[in-house]
């Protein structure tokens, strides 16, 4: 005989699985959305090659930055009153 516990349990993993289902196919569905309307912004046509070794410097560089502003704002943050 299957007792209620264990049927309540399964019940619930039943839910988890199909929300993280659904949730998954949600946020496929936004980034496909995303990527189209971002491929039909005016910006694609400035001739701006993603593959060129300065525009990746670049992009890293900017990465870089924000990551040591950062740290800077996280250290004034810290820091004790007096």
């Amino acid at each position: 005989m299957v007792s209620s516990d264990g049927l309540k349990t399964w019940f619930d993993y039943q839910l988890l699985f199909g929300g993280i289902v659904i949730a998954f196919v949600v946020v496929i569905g936004a980034w496909s959305r995303l990527v189209t309307y971002l491929g039909s912004l005016p910006l694609a046509d400035l001739g701006v090659d993603p593959a060129d070794p300065t525009f990746a410097l670049a992009v890293t560089g900017g990465g870089l930055l924000v990551l040591l502003l950062l740290v800077v704002l996280a250290g004034l943050l810290n820091r004790e009153r007096q």
